[in-house]
């Protein structure tokens, strides 16, 4: 009897160590996006000014878990500004422009705001769809020219139990990505930037 309990009781240890490691905690996410541009500069060293902004009203992107056991928040609040402002200069630099950073005295600018980032979670009968909506805002001026358009993404997922923080990181980067991408692969707005 003494022996049962000697192999019984590391077993139950290791078991509810495996079940801790599990369950879900709050998800604070990471926001690296990479964008894409697959069309050729359409400049020629022009001067730009360039602003990202993080628009959002809330750091809360949404909750995942299984209603029935609990729900944990999903948040991005570190500033991701200055890695999204990177990015897209990059990208800028790439379609031909020269780019410094935004003031009110440049004939050429783009603001970019991250007005929104939202993720919406269902449990099905036999998965998790997992949906993040992205909404991008660019504003551009030139001259007397000005041009305004968001760009809209959204991104699924679909995962057997709730998503992790590794998933709730894919789609968060992903959509911002696409977006992103959008914006600068967005012919209307680069020529009217290079005029």
């Amino acid at each position: 009897m003494k022996r049962t309990y000697q192999i019984a009781l590391p077993c139950l240890a290791l078991l509810a160590l495996l079940m801790q490691g599990c369950t879900l905690k709050t998800q604070n996410l990471h926001l690296d996006p990479a964008i894409d541009t697959t069309v050729q500069p359409i400049a020629s060293d022009a001067l730009i000014g360039l602003e990202v902004f993080d628009a959002r009203s809330s750091t809360k992107l949404g909750e995942v878990g299984d209603p029935n056991k609990g729900m944990v928040d999903v948040v991005l609040d570190e500033d991701f500004t200055a890695l999204v402002r990177d990015r897209v200069e990059e990208m800028l630099q790439s379609r031909g422009f020269d780019v410094v950073p935004g003031s009110g005295a440049m004939t050429r600018s783009i603001t970019v705001a991250i007005n929104s980032l939202v993720l919406n979670s269902v449990k099905r009968p036999f998965d998790f769809e997992t949906e993040l909506g992205a909404e991008v805002f660019a504003s551009a001026t030139n001259g007397d020219a000005t041009f305004d358009r968001t760009y809209y993404v959204r991104t699924r997922k679909l995962t057997a139990g709730p998503p992790y923080e590794r998933h709730s990181n894919e789609l968060v980067n992903d959509a911002v990505s696409k977006a992103l991408s959008d914006m600068v692969n967005d012919d209307s707005l680069m020529e009217m930037l290079a005029r």
